[in-house]
């Protein structure tokens, strides 16, 4: 047993220098560019094997000066820091425990001249060390922060435009401009968080898009061009539903920033928007069945037939031809609306809809209408009319 105890320790003490320069980002793990994976990957193994506190063997790592070197190499062809996450991943669990608090102010410094002295991987690096190092100096458990890096490291391709936002400086991508930072988030994997990078954008919209900024390839205005990357951004909200698998992290990663982003108005969720189409719907069928009441009131004398036909023309013409035609489905063999529906359908369609109107029938109904765009606004607790009846 203490032969293979010794064998153990002293195949460690031979690997430990190629660990360190390993971590250190060193040249030769290198030579075939960044995308050489089998050493590496033979050298994360090993050091997951080799057990327990293998961390702190690593104490006076300098990690910042690590998480540099590591973007020297990886920058030539733009390639994911994901050897880094893993490594970080192994090192952490395992008793690497550096000064958090002084590396969160090195890298504070750093990322505030990112935009005059940084360069796109070297700001991400520090943006992904500054993430870990959030984490770090919380008082979860060690299991909770494992999870979380874990989280990060999967889900990093859409915290790079986070982050850029954020800080107002493209990390990790070459694009040139935010119009094409936004062109691009707009990928489905991203449909599920795309209310946080939204608000963000939002928050920080004439900082990354100023008047007059001109995107130099294409010529045109980068302001308009990311407007539009924004309505997309807004369409995905509306229709995708959103996951909180990252609302704990980004409380962690982003703590004042999002709490004031979150304060900004924003498209409603595909919850709200849900939410929102059953009760219209329900006040529709409400006005529907009043309406449908209303005919056999006229059957009766209760109300005339210019009765009918005033709360029909109450509503804008695209609400009342709506109506106008559940109506004629339902009364399909109703002889009273067989005989006057030719005459409520032309009123309805030769009325002036003025540009806006704000309408409040019978204290139940307040509706506005925008002609330009065709969106018909509800803001009331309910539809409903009074029509006035005979005696």
């Amino acid at each position: 047993m203490r032969c293979v105890r010794e064998k153990g320790y002293t195949l460690r003490h031979e690997l430990m220098p190629y660990y360190h320069r390993f971590l250190m980002a060193d040249k030769d793990f290198f030579r075939n560019g960044s995308k050489e994976t089998t050493v590496k990957n033979a050298l994360i193994e090993a050091m997951e094997k080799d057990g327990k506190d293998i961390g702190r063997y690593f104490v006076e790592l300098d990690i910042v000066k690590a998480a540099e070197n590591w973007a020297d190499r990886l920058m030539p062809d733009n390639h994911d820091p994901g050897f880094f996450f893993s490594l970080m991943r192994v090192i952490l669990p395992q008793g690497y425990k550096p000064d958090w608090d002084k590396v969160y102010d090195e890298l504070k410094n750093k990322l505030a001249k990112a935009r005059s002295f940084g360069n796109f991987k070297t700001s991400e690096m520090y943006c992904l060390l500054m993430g870990i190092t959030m984490i770090e100096r919380t008082d979860l458990t060690r299991e909770k922060k494992d999870e979380l890096v874990r989280l990060m490291h999967w889900h990093w391709s859409f915290l790079k435009y986070m982050y850029s936002v954020l800080i107002k400086y493209i990390i990790g991508f070459r694009f040139e401009n935010f119009a094409a930072l936004a062109n691009t988030a707009c990928c489905k994997s991203n449909y599920p968080f795309m209310q946080w990078l939204y608000k963000a954008f939002k928050e920080n919209f004439e900082d990354l898009c100023p008047e007059g900024l001109v995107d130099e390839r294409s010529g045109k205005s980068v302001r308009e061009q990311a407007l539009v990357h924004l309505k997309k951004m807004e369409d995905i909200i509306k229709s995708t539903k959103a996951s909180t698998e990252l609302d704990e992290l980004f409380g962690i990663l982003f703590p004042k920033v999002i709490k004031d982003v979150l304060k900004q108005s924003r498209p409603k969720t595909y919850e709200e928007l849900e939410a929102s189409v059953d009760d219209l719907t329900n006040r529709y069928n409400k006005v529907l069945e009043q309406l449908t009441n209303a005919v056999n009131d006229v059957e009766t004398d209760k109300i005339t037939i210019d009765d009918l036909t005033e709360a029909f023309l109450r509503f804008p013409t695209d609400l009342a031809l709506g109506l106008f035609g559940s109506v004629s489905t339902l009364l399909v063999h109703n002889v009273t609306w067989v005989k006057y529906s030719p005459h409520i359908r032309e009123k309805i369609l030769a009325k002036h809809e003025p540009a806006k109107i704000n309408v409040n029938v019978g204290g139940d109904l307040v509706m506005e209408k925008n002609v330009e765009n065709q969106v018909e606004h509800v803001s009331a607790d309910g539809i409903g009319f009074n029509i006035k009846k005979q005696g």
